[in-house]
């Protein structure tokens, strides 16, 4: 069987300790240990930064030089492909735009008049 091999205290007893504990939680924490935990998480955020960013220290030329993609993100390529595409897109539609001038030569009763000498 399982017997714990400490009594356990009285509730009593953990109930005093637990205010204690809530008492010293409650004063107000040094400038040192807030010092202290400004440079830890200071450190932490460093850590994680270091360990994102770590192909770019294995690799210090694609650092400078912008990585494999040219010095642009592969995002703004997509948006300048994409933007080159409707521009020429929008460039053959104006090209193909039907002439005004020869739509009105092509109606039917310029080219009967032309027919009969009269234009």
């Amino acid at each position: 069987m399982n017997r714990p091999t400490e009594p356990t205290p009285p509730v009593n007893d953990l109930r005093a300790a637990l205010r204690q504990s809530l008492h010293r939680a409650d004063a107000a924490p040094a400038e040192s240990d807030a010092d202290a935990a400004a440079e830890a998480l200071q450190q932490r955020v460093l850590a994680q930064w270091q360990q994102r960013h770590a192909h770019l220290h294995t690799h210090p030329a694609w650092a400078v030089a912008g990585g494999s993609t040219g010095g642009r993100r592969p995002a703004t390529r997509w948006w300048l492909a994409g933007t080159l595409l409707v521009v020429l897109a929008l460039g053959l539609a104006w090209s193909q735009r039907p002439d005004p001038t020869l739509e009105e030569l092509l109606q039917p009763d310029v080219l009967s008049q032309m027919g009969l000498g009269e234009l």
